[in-house]
């Protein structure tokens, strides 16, 4: 396909096969289209030039015959060889004239037998195709589409050499007989003799041995390649030359077959048994006596005979040898001639023309180097040659064409004039392009959008694939917000400043003078508890009537500075009734009056600490502590009549300030753990010592997904399990006093409240003071995760 971007299409159907061939070729696939511009996708018009026939695989081999089963096993035959593969054939010869125009373009295919000679600058077709074959002609109309032709001319392929036969296995050897009986050992006749020993038995026949297998048979040789077709293009016409495309590769060689696998040994026969031992003779009668005497012994029985041995194997047949590869063939020969009118060959080549693009210049509009959305931008000094082997003709049009970010008008284009081999030009057109204005403004971040911009050169709608040169853009604006600072929490009267820093990254100025490039202003509105402050000769904003800042850079911005401004701003005093909510804040900023980047984000409302009241709790929250949680805890605190109070972590970083001293303000401490927020290392030990022993009613509540191991105060000694008095508040602030009695993901709960009982009435002995410390599981919100809850009180 010749369609930018657009996916070549299926190839057509190939030619029929040879006599005794396997069909031809299936034609190739249309050749994809370079990266682009996605368009309309062309067909491709597939037309046969007698392509040349493949060649049959050879046939396999017949395998060879088993050996007998005999006294020695008979020897396997040997598998016939593969019979050799047929070569394809080659690929007849074509001569294609062009005439018409790209809307009726007609094309005279002559094919023939022999090659032709066009080194003559004349062409006469009755004299030079005496052994034409066949003459076609076809009409087209392909001026509103990119299809092109494409004629083939492919050698056939060689057939693949036959697999060569198995050899036949080898017979199995015959078992051996079995031997003689002994013969029985003779009667004894004389009074108290013993019997002859019997005969021994006679040896079982050796086996017979194996034969051997057969050899496989050679693998056939592969046909040799058809070698591919001469094709000639004429046309008086240069320009139709963009309208055809030829394929006369030569076809593939056949590969030889595979040698055909031995045959497997014969076995050895088994060995005979051994003949059975005769049997003993019988003692003679007893002798004469006062009683008769005894009997004779009975002869001894003869011994079997020994087994016969079993065959020798016979030998396996080796693998037949492969065939050969077919030979290779070579590529048809292709000729592009212009003709004039007479059909004297003006011109010719071994290939076409090919418009191609080596380079061009890109300006933004203002000349700030800096291209922003919604501007032009200019393309000048396009340099483009002629790569091919023939003259290009005049006509072709150079362009740029528009894409998602980048919009160009189809009349902006420049029409080239024809060129020479390897000629150079240096285009005077200037193309003018459009970067598209952005849909939504960027939040919290500049725009910054890369963008791709490619030349083209068409001829008669077909690409030039070599003329595709794509340049990628920055889109982004001049100005640029690098950072804002602003309190991520602010208490009811708070007052606060944000500071908004920002750049000019172009080359030119902007702001307030004679050569600006653009006006500049910034907008902080947020949330109606949220109030903007009077400006002061420090601060030069203006209050709007909306209680908008609006901030107008009223100065030179240089190129390629960054300045810094700022807005001084409130929380009121109905914030108290929202304490721990989040109150939105956003930043605009305008260029050129024009929205182009936002900043948002919010801010907590988070009470300061009073050390002048006292109170029943003293709440430790953090920053992940919302306006639901917070509601509550007062909810619970009612409930007991509690009063309270709030410390917050995010605010003071710790349970400590020297400025403010919350010791002595309240009997109960309700700590929110939360990792890695809000952990027991910010609390420091010697107060959490001083707060338990400050009053009877002193206590701590720990409520979170902590382990007893990070309960990591000054309360114990875990590490020499006794309580550590004031006499060793060194010790205390010098050592962690890590819990390393309990180590244990989920300890024993009753274990855990022996221990801790036990160390409580131990100290109780020593001081007249009432502790308790205790460890509670807390499983309600899911059993798989049941997470311990430190409690002391």
């Amino acid at each position: 396909s010749y369609n930018q971007g657009a996916s070549g299409k299926r190839g057509g159907s190939g030619g029929p096969g040879g006599n005794g061939g396997c069909g031809g070729n299936g034609g190739n696939g249309g050749y994809g289209g370079d990266g682009g511009n996605a368009g309309a996708g062309g067909h491709v018009w597939v037309l046969s030039a007698d392509p040349g026939s493949d060649g049959e695989s050879g046939i396999s081999g017949q395998d060879g015959s088993n050996g007998r089963n005999g006294g020695r096993g008979g020897a396997g035959k040997d598998g016939s060889a593969g019979e050799p593969g047929q070569s394809g054939t080659d690929s007849r010869h074509a001569l294609i004239r062009l005439n018409g125009t790209v809307e009726n373009l007609n094309m005279q295919l002559k094919i023939c037998k022999t090659s032709h000679d066009l080194s003559e600058q004349s062409f006469g077709i009755d004299r030079n195709l005496t052994h034409s074959l066949h003459d076609v002609n076809y009409d087209f109309k392909l001026a509103n589409s990119k299809e092109i032709i494409l004629l083939q001319a492919v050698g056939g392929h060689g057939g693949d050499g036959g697999v060569g036969g198995n050899g036949g296995n080898g017979g199995s050897g015959g078992n051996g007989d079995r031997g003689c009986d002994g013969k029985d050992g003779s009667k004894s006749y004389n009074q108290g003799a013993s019997g002859k020993r019997g005969g021994s038995g006679g040896p079982g026949g050796n086996g017979g041995c194996g034969g051997n297998g057969g050899n496989g048979g050679s693998g056939g040789d592969g046909g040799n390649a058809g070698a591919g077709g001469h094709v000639w293009v004429l046309s008086a016409d240069p320009r139709l030359l963009m309208l055809i495309e030829l394929d006369c590769r030569a076809g593939v060689k056949g590969k030889g077959g595979h040698g055909g696998k031995g045959g497997s040994y014969g076995v050895g026969g088994r060995g005979g048994d051994g003949g059975k031992g005769g049997k003993g003779g019988r003692g003679g009668p007893g002798g004469p006596g006062g009683s008769d005497g005894a009997d004779g012994a009975d002869g001894a029985d003869g011994a079997d005979g020994a087994a016969g041995k079993r065959g020798s194997y016979g030998y396996a047949g080796g693998d037949g040898p492969t065939g050969k590869d077919g030979d290779a063939a070579s590529d048809g020969l292709i000729q592009y001639a212009v003709v004039n009118i007479d059909g004297n060959v003006i011109e010719k080549g071994s290939d076409k023309y090919h418009a191609s693009v080596l380079g061009y210049t890109i300006t933004d509009e203002n000349n700030d180097e800096i291209y922003e959305p919604n501007s032009d931008f200019f393309i000048t000094n396009v340099k483009w040659t002629n790569k091919g082997a023939m003259s290009l003709p005049s006509g072709s049009i150079l362009s740029f064409p528009s894409t998602k970010y980048i919009s160009n008008d189809i009349k902006n284009v420049s029409v080239l004039t024809d060129a020479r081999i390897n000629q150079i030009f240096l285009d005077s057109h200037q193309f003018r392009c459009h970067l598209n204005a952005v849909s939504n403004v960027s939040i919290n971040q500049p725009y910054i959008q890369p963008v791709k911009i490619a030349s083209e050169i068409n001829l008669l709608n077909r690409l030039f694939t070599c003329s595709q040169v794509s340049t990628t853009l920055t889109c982004q604006y001049p100005i640029q917000i690098t950072n804002i600072q602003i309190p991520t929490f602010l208490g009811p009267n708070e007052r606060a400043i944000i500071t908004i820093s920002f750049a000019n990254i172009s080359t030119r100025p902007y702001g307030t003078c004679s050569d600006s490039a653009g006006s500049i202003e910034f907008i902080f509105y947020a949330h109606s508890l949220i109030k903007v402050l009077p400006a002061t000769t420090e601060y030069l904003y203006q209050i709007m009537p909306n209680g908008q800042g609006r901030y107008k850079i009223n100065e030179k911005l240089s190129p390629k500075s960054t300045k810094t401004i700022y807005f001084e701003f409130s929380l009121g005093a109905d914030a108290s009734h929202q304490l721990y909510e989040s109150l939105f804040w956003n930043i605009d900023l305008l260029l050129r009056n024009t929205l182009i980047e936002k900043r948002t984000d919010s801010i907590r409302v988070v009470p300061e600490f009073n050390p002048n009241i006292k109170t029943d709790v003293l709440l430790v929250t953090n920053s992940q502590t919302n306006r639901l949680e917070y509601l509550a805890y007062q909810k619970l605190f009612q409930l007991f009549k509690y009063s309270s109070q709030m410390w917050d972590i995010e605010r003071y970083g710790s349970v400590y300030h020297p400025q403010i001293q919350w010791l002595h303000t309240a009997s109960l401490i309700i700590f929110i753990y939360l990792n890695p927020k809000s952990t027991f290392n910010i609390i420091k030990s010697q107060l959490f010592l001083e707060h338990m022993n400050s009053s009877e009613n002193a206590g701590f509540i720990c409520i979170g997904t902590c382990l007893p191991n990070d309960f990591d105060f000054a309360l114990f000694d875990y590490n020499n399990l006794q309580f550590i008095d004031n006499k060793q508040k060194i010790k205390c602030e010098v050592s962690d006093h890590l819990w390393s009695g309990f180590v244990c993901r989920q300890p024993d709960a009753k274990k855990l409240n022996v221990m801790a009982n036990e160390l409580r009435t131990n100290y109780e002995k020593q001081e007249d003071h009432k502790f308790l410390y205790q460890v509670v599981y807390d499983d309600t919100t899911d059993a798989r995760f049941q997470d311990c809850m430190t409690v002391v009180y």
